[in-house]
């Protein structure tokens, strides 16, 4: 049987690896990342923040690898992380990905990549990725539905708008819903 002391440096070893993979994600994110353990992982964190070894923003409610680094947090990387959340019971890796991708993670049948398009940047994006071959799935974050029209990348599974609050939006080509 495992001890307490354990169980927590396993957790805190999955906390650590998060928070340091993806630089800076909310409060919540985080929390959501252990959706089984949300109770004793808040207990974690506050461990965590005590001993130095993770930084907490709490104007943009940011858990962070290092001090400061809530002024270069990647809202591209915070919205993908969102999508990612959404098949959190399905997914058996992630990590972040190489420009222009976010977040690339597997599931036990697929793999898949998160790219977040911000405005204004459809072209570079296109240019990018029209060419690759591949077989992984990709979801495309933008900003309305209406920049999907701009868009013409290949095995797009679902194009996602991220609210705030993390609540995604899926919609297929053309900003009609799906």
């Amino acid at each position: 049987m495992k001890t307490r002391e354990e169980i927590y440096r396993q957790e805190g070893a999955s906390l650590l690896r998060i928070i340091t993979t993806y630089h800076a994600l909310t409060y919540e994110q985080v929390i959501r990342s252990f959706y089984k353990k949300q109770d004793s992982m808040k207990r974690l964190i506050r461990n965590l923040l005590k001993q130095g070894r993770i930084y907490y923003d709490p104007d943009k409610n940011l858990l962070l690898d290092c001090p400061g680094a809530a002024e270069k947090a990647d809202e591209g990387m915070i919205a993908a992380y969102w999508v990612m959340l959404d098949f959190k019971k399905t997914v058996v890796y992630h990590t972040c990905g190489e420009f222009p991708v976010a977040i690339n993670f597997f599931s036990c049948e697929a793999e898949y990549e998160i790219i977040y398009v911000p405005e204004g940047k459809e072209i570079l994006f296109n240019r990018l990725l029209e060419k690759q071959t591949t077989d992984v799935k990709r979801l495309v974050i933008v900003s309305t539905p209406d920049q999907t029209r701009k868009l013409h990348i290949p095995h797009v599974l679902a194009y996602c708008v991220v609210a705030l609050d993390g609540t995604v939006n899926y919609y297929q080509k053309g900003g009609d819903d799906s």
